[in-house]
């Protein structure tokens, strides 16, 4: 099936083309003949453990020579293969928090070179040529096998979402309710917004003859730990949950799941499988290591459920960030500062903005697209005085929910969907 394509969108799809060493006059005959499934299978690289994509948003994983076979992933000698320069990144081990503040001056979404990286292992290099995605289990009538070109010949989608680390605001237990958590200390850099192309999960569950008796669907990735996680038929079958394999119109990077990863907008970040190589359909609930021990809420305000420590994390908390440094330093005079909101469930109705601790708001300007289950960016000009210490942000979706004060975070051991306002220190001078 041929998916039409907008002006824009060739031009991005002709930059990865041109980057795969496809001449135009191949490019456009593809394009022609097949679609974008056609050229998309032209470009797909041939993985190497030393391949080093570049940072531009546009650029195209680096071709090499062929690796193993997709269902042994070779491993990346490095833990993440893009460039992380200090400036725009802070290295969390395996992962990378991107700095808010790079996007101050950029537009709604993050580009791919920007986008965090949340991962259990180091980026596996998978095989495109013997790919495949397998969906099987007792919970389907027709378990079938498909190649990576013979997924994108499915039908496509495209949307805009966010993806975000449940442990998004981890370091804030620390620093304001002074009860450190497990993990990772991210700030609010682990959430990035994209526009995502690929098949909806519902399409191919449909296709395998998914039962109605059916209860939870497991998408299991090729890393090294090949993580996996579940999801209930319902949200697996949500209109904008898909298997993506194109991120802001070029192919997935490897760092963020080449060649295909779930979107499961709104669901924490675990539940957005990279480097998905199966997918397991069930008639009885699966219970796993990511929602028994990892990824459930373990505290003093939490009880066991069932097989898992706690209750099994699904939608993330409500936030709101500053795109400044933190901290930040700011001139004395009128600033005018930009930020993002985002909530798991619904768009953005307001953000108000703090400048004394809490005691007043003021009302912020919503600017750009306000997308549900990605989020809007939003601004405020303003005085700055030298007795401002902090700066904090306050959202409010269009369903009711609105941040809550420090005090009211409750506690877990592991840090997960910290959604408390999160006072931005900032020091003016001048």
């Amino acid at each position: 099936m041929k998916t039409t394509l907008s002006e824009e969108q060739v031009t991005s799809l002709w930059d990865v083309a041109q980057q795969s060493g496809l001449s135009r006059r191949k490019f456009l005959a593809l394009l022609a003949t097949g679609g974008i499934a056609a050229v998309l299978a032209a470009c797909a690289p041939a993985p190497a453990p030393t391949a080093v994509p570049t940072l531009a948003p546009t650029a195209a994983p680096t071709k090499a020579a062929p690796a193993a076979p997709a269902q042994a992933p070779a491993v990346a000698a490095r833990t993440i293969e893009k460039p992380l320069p200090p400036q725009l990144f802070i290295p969390l081990g395996t992962n990378t928090e991107m700095r808010f503040e790079v996007m101050a001056n950029r537009q709604y979404t993050m580009p791919n070179g920007l986008f965090f990286v949340r991962s259990h292992t180091s980026t596996p290099v998978i095989d495109v040529k013997t790919w495949k995605l397998s969906i099987e289990g007792d919970g389907v009538e027709k378990p079938f096998e498909l190649t990576y070109d013979e997924l994108l010949k499915l039908p496509s989608k495209t949307v805009t979402r966010y993806v975000e680390c449940a442990g998004n605001g981890r370091s804030f237990y620390d620093s304001l309710l002074k009860k450190p958590a497990q993990g990772g200390q991210w700030k609010l850099g682990a959430y990035g917004v994209a526009e995502w192309t690929g098949v909806p999960l519902s399409e191919l569950l449909k296709r395998a003859g998914i039962k109605s008796s059916a209860v939870d669907v497991m998408p299991t990735g090729l890393d090294s730990q090949k993580i996996e996680r579940p999801m209930s038929v319902a949200k697996a079958m949500d209109e904008d949950v898909m298997l993506a394999y194109l991120m802001n119109g070029d192919i997935l990077p490897n760092d963020h799941g080449f060649p295909a990863r779930v979107i499961a907008p709104g669901w924490v970040g675990i539940a957005n499988i990279k480097w998905v190589g199966k997918i397991t359909v069930s008639e009885k609930a699966l219970f796993v290591d990511k929602n028994t021990n990892n990824y459930v809420l373990i505290g003093p305000d939490y009880q066991p459920q069932g097989q898992s420590k706690g209750p099994i994390l699904s939608e993330n908390s409500m936030k709101s960030a500053i795109a400044l440094p933190f901290p930040a330093t700011l001139k004395a005079g009128q600033q005018k500062i930009v930020g993002y909101a985002w909530s798991p469930f619904g768009k953005i109705a307001k953000v108000d903005v703090s400048l004394d601790g809490g005691k007043t708001f003021q009302a912020a300007t919503l600017v750009g697209p306000n997308i549900e289950r990605a989020g809007t960016r939003w601004e405020l000009t303003f005085n700055a005085t030298p007795d401002m210490t902090t700066i904090t942000p306050r959202a409010a979706d269009e369903k009711g929910n609105v941040q809550y004060e420090v005090a009211q975070q409750k506690w877990n051991e592991q840090g997960y969907v910290f959604g408390a306002m999160v006072p931005h220190p900032v020091k003016v001078e001048g």
